[in-house]
């Protein structure tokens, strides 16, 4: 079962560049982390000048494993003095790989 990560943020005002390069650095981390299907840089398409980060993990504990890890935590801490409080961070399972996902039903 895909194990997903998903975190979101704004950065401060005139930090933007800064978070977006920390932002980036750590999905090119996250790439070479063993258990990484994917990862990716992303920014919000409405004008609310949010960005985050998407990544695909085969098994909670490799996503684990790679945040722990002292470049993820270097980076990771470098970048909450460059967005605002409240950013999210959030997990999440792919339902549909597995059998306990209900079944799709068609009208």
């Amino acid at each position: 079962m895909t194990y997903i990560r998903v975190s979101t943020m704004t950065p401060l005002a005139g930090r933007e560049d800064e978070a977006s390069q920390v932002n980036q650095e750590l999905v090119d981390y996250y790439r070479t982390q063993k258990g990484c299907v994917s990862s990716h840089f992303v920014k919000a398409a409405d004008t609310s000048g949010e960005q985050g980060r998407i990544s695909f993990w085969t098994s909670e504990s490799t996503a684990d494993e790679a945040a722990t890890q002292e470049r993820s935590l270097e980076l990771r801490s470098s970048l909450h003095l460059l967005v605002r409080p409240g950013h999210q961070e959030r997990s999440f399972f792919d339902v549909a790989a597995t059998s306990d996902a209900p079944a799709a039903t068609t009208s």
